[in-house]
């Protein structure tokens, strides 16, 4: 069993006791003196119900394919992944043979099947349901079809958000997938080229994301000479054209295509036009071209200034540096930026113009804080970029209190 790592199957937008209630209604139209679920033992109830459900309809019927769901989540929470996984197949099978091989109504096994398997270790085996689920929705609506944009993003979501979970060579061979994914978000989205749609900032947003994700893994790593990459492309990603360079650019263009999106959305406010504007000042800062970067902060901030009341937007917007994080929307799995822990340290950094953290210092520390866990204290903190604080649209140097978890540096 799997130590540290959060349990992600909510991920597929099913609430198990709603999936109980439809299905009991079900079951409860076809026999009506079926045991009602209890909500002590939920695997015991869904063994319960399978029972009777298979002995008054059929070993096939489709009321069973939600019960067969529903036990696998009941027991992927207790951590109990081979009969998970045996549970999600089952319901599988039963949705296959009702509504036949490539029903778009298997996306919640496969995705079930996907996650369970990467509990087990099993990477391999993940990829493979996430290519089925990738085959079946492309057979029905086309690859190219703007219905495509969901689950290619939800697959998106999936890859970036375990890439922590696994080594390096692992982290890579998902960076690779999802670069993948990336672009066909991208292809399909500058086709229709419609950019007044309200989805369309987020999901250029989260390329930018991804882009950085691999420019930043190259930097830490570098670039395996073999990826085993292979997820229905005929070729993979030639290695001497992903530079960060490469995804520096393909990152900006996505940035640009936000800002550009925000624009001709009317129910969009202007703080969120000018924060679209500063991130991609962010973004020229983070890549270390400090004139782009700062270019980008004073039109966000002349943006704002001619908006209503704009000394109190601009105090709230640019008043105190903001670390730079392009990593925020694969977080959900993970563990990001002190997310789920309490900061219980605190401390003092002056931040460059150019965003750099200098002369760190904890405050008031605690004895336990050792000299190893100070050193990675500011080993972690020097390795942040922050936006400046701007006062007139200009960059200048400035002094804050960060706050820190100190579990972050802990094992």
């Amino acid at each position: 069993m799997k130590t540290g790592k959060k349990i992600r199957l909510g991920h597929c937008g099913l609430v198990i006791t709603a999936v109980l209630g439809s299905t009991l209604a079900c079951l409860a139209a076809a026999q009506s003196d079926l045991p009602k679920l209890k909500q002590n033992d939920p695997v015991t109830d869904y063994l319960n119900a399978i029972d009777v459900a298979e002995s008054e309809l059929s070993a096939y019927s489709v009321e069973l394919s939600d019960l067969y769901l529903g036990l696998g989540k009941s027991h992927f929470t207790n951590h109990e992944y081979e009969r998970a996984r045996q549970a999600f197949q089952r319901g599988m099978q039963i949705e296959r043979v009702n509504y036949g091989l490539n029903s778009l109504s298997q996306t919640p096994y496969l995705m079930s099947i996907a996650e369970t398997e990467s509990y087990l270790g099993n990477w391999d085996k993940s990829q493979e349901a996430l290519e089925n689920l990738y085959l079946i929705n492309t057979q029905a609506y086309g690859a190219n079809d703007p219905r495509m944009l969901p689950v290619l993003d939800e697959l998106l979501d999936w890859y970036l958000g375990t890439y922590s979970e696994r080594p390096a060579n692992g982290g890579y061979q998902n960076l690779l997938i999802s670069e993948k994914l990336g672009t066909r978000i991208y292809n399909i989205l500058e086709q229709s080229d419609d950019l007044s749609d309200p989805e369309v900032p987020q999901l250029y947003r989260k390329l930018s994301h991804l882009h950085y994700f691999i420019a930043d893994h190259i930097r830490r790593y570098g670039e395996p000479a073999e990826s085993g990459f292979s997820f229905n492309a005929a070729t993979t990603t030639n290695s001497e054209q992903t530079t960060s360079r490469m995804h520096y650019r393909h990152g900006k263009n996505a940035l640009q295509k936000v800002v550009e999106s925000l624009e001709q959305q009317p129910e969009v406010s202007p703080v969120e036009q000018a924060n679209a504007i500063a991130e991609l000042g962010d973004w020229f800062l983070i890549f270390g071209q400090r004139m782009s970067a700062y270019d980008a902060y004073k039109m966000a901030y002349d943006f704002l200034q001619e908006q209503e009341q704009p000394e109190q937007t601009l105090e709230s917007f640019f008043a105190e540096p903001k670390m730079i994080n392009f990593t925020e929307l694969s977080s959900e799995h993970g563990d990001d930026e002190n997310k789920n822990h309490e900061k219980d340290l605190e401390i003092a950094i002056t931040i460059s113009v150019g965003g750099v953290p200098k002369d760190i210092e904890v405050l008031n520390p605690p004895e336990d804080l050792d000299k190893k866990a100070r050193k990675k204290i500011l080993k972690d903190i020097r390795s942040k970029r922050f936006r400046p604080k701007l006062v007139e649209g200009q960059a200048i140097s400035s002094n804050i209190i960060y706050p820190y978890s100190s579990k972050k540096i802990q094992g």
